[in-house]
């Protein structure tokens, strides 16, 4: 899978989505995913950075995961 970082505006004054997306997409960056205040885009965080350039209000991090938890529960021993 090809690297993923996510793009996020941290500000209440920061530039609008659409405005970003245009950005992003202008300088070559795929846009996987796209939310109201937070884009997933295909590409390493420095590429991304240098193509965000100096947008108002947002960030670049990396795209972190969080397994599932188990479902399969054990038996323990009674307690003595």
């Amino acid at each position: 899978m090809a690297n993923r970082v996510v793009v996020h505006s941290n500000r209440p004054d920061a530039d609008a989505v659409e405005k970003i997306a245009g950005r992003l997409r202008a300088r070559g960056v795929e846009i996987v995913d796209q939310q109201p205040h937070m884009l997933l885009v295909a590409g390493d965080k420095e590429t991304v950075g240098h193509a965000l350039g100096d947008a108002q209000g947002w960030s670049v991090s990396e795209v972190t995961t969080v397994p599932p938890p188990t479902t399969r529960f054990s038996i323990g021993k009674p307690p003595s």
